[in-house]
């Protein structure tokens, strides 16, 4: 009895250890074909959610799309692009730390410089003069490209490439004395952003600051409260500003820019091929971006004059003095933030 008790005991026992055995298989089958559906392999499908925080009709926000109709077609619908425009994904310091975590892939976003402040070198008063200058130092190869570059890589993203989206000048209710001479005091107050750099370089311009949101800043010229502002192109100073402005100084001592980016682990995951048709996608809108702000300066300035703005020319013998002029006063304010050696390196780069 106790025998054939301990037979069906071990029939129940091996029946069991059969049934765990098939399980397995079945399991580590479903793991396999799971893991070959990774984006790693460029025969599968992957779709990328890409952040912009320009409208829709933004040429940055066009050149997504661009860029996305090449990239399906190039890569043969491997890679799917998901464009999410006017900041639908958060603002870019929301997207940048998803990008990060890898819950958004890509984006086309200002660089948030609380994550390092390097971000913000691209800012530098008067890096260059011109558009072609500003597309040499904010493109491959340049000294300052590679320390944006490297920031990224440290914080686990990959540059693609920065697009460029235009030169800052100061749009003012009221005309300033001495506008086109550094240093001399401009007898008006403008409005800066919340960053040393603006501050500094309006200041030394010979400006008056006050540091006023965005958002309040038509109101706080239409009422008095500041004479002008400094942080728009032409473009911005025309469809946000033409109202309450009476003049628009073309200084181009910053330039706004934003950066394709993409998170590193999911770069990585690309194949090679496919990581080239993403990369000639972007450079080719990036290299269209400075030329497309070159032409859109001169449009919007004509804008402006059309809507009764005086435009304040500055020549280009004037226009070296003042980068000249800024490069050797507000420069060195920030060698606190950017370091001397990183500033004299440039500075060399210009030469």
């Amino acid at each position: 009895m106790n025998g054939r008790t301990n037979q069906k005991k071990g029939e129940i026992a091996m029946k069991r250890n059969i049934a765990f055995a098939v399980l397995a298989v079945f399991v580590l089958g479903c793991f396999i074909v799971t893991g070959a559906a990774t984006p790693s392999l460029a025969k599968d499908k992957l779709t990328l959610k890409v952040a912009g925080i320009s409208a829709p009709e933004y040429r940055g926000t066009k050149s997504l799309y661009t860029i996305k109709d090449i990239v399906e077609k190039g890569t043969e619908g491997r890679i799917i692009l998901d464009i999410f425009p006017a900041n639908q994904l958060g603002d870019y310091t929301q997207v940048f730390e998803e990008i990060r975590r890898g819950t958004i892939e890509m984006g086309l976003i200002f660089l948030p410089s609380q994550f390092d402040v390097m971000l913000e070198v691209g800012s530098l008063p008067f890096l260059a003069e011109t558009g072609e200058g500003m597309q040499e130092q904010l493109s491959p190869g340049s000294y300052v490209y590679s320390i944006i570059e490297d920031s990224l890589d440290k914080l686990g993203v990959k540059l693609l490439r920065i697009y460029g989206d235009g030169f800052v000048g100061v749009g003012l209710a009221r005309k300033p004395k001495d506008p086109v001479k550094a240093g001399t005091p401009k007898d008006a107050m403008i409005r800066v952003a919340p960053l040393a750099v603006y501050k500094e370089t309006a200041e030394d311009l010979g400006f008056r600051t006050a540091s006023i949101p965005y958002a309040d800043t038509y109101s706080a010229i239409q009422t008095g409260v500041c004479d002008g502002w400094i942080g728009g192109s032409s473009q911005i100073n025309y469809l946000s500003f033409r109202d309450v402005i009476k003049y628009y100084i073309p200084y181009n001592c910053l330039f706004d820019q934003t950066g394709y980016i993409i998170g590193k682990d999911i770069w990585n995951k690309i194949s090679p091929e496919d990581q080239k048709v993403i990369l000639d996608a972007v450079n080719e809108q990036a290299d269209k971006s400075f030329a497309d702000s070159n032409a859109e300066d001169v449009e919007y300035q004509e804008k402006l004059a059309e809507a009764g703005v005086e435009i304040i020319p500055i020549s280009g013998s004037e226009m070296a003095e003042l980068a000249e002029y800024i490069r050797n006063t507000t420069w060195p304010k920030l060698e606190s933030t950017y370091g001397k050696e990183t500033l004299d390196k440039i500075k060399e780069s210009l030469q």
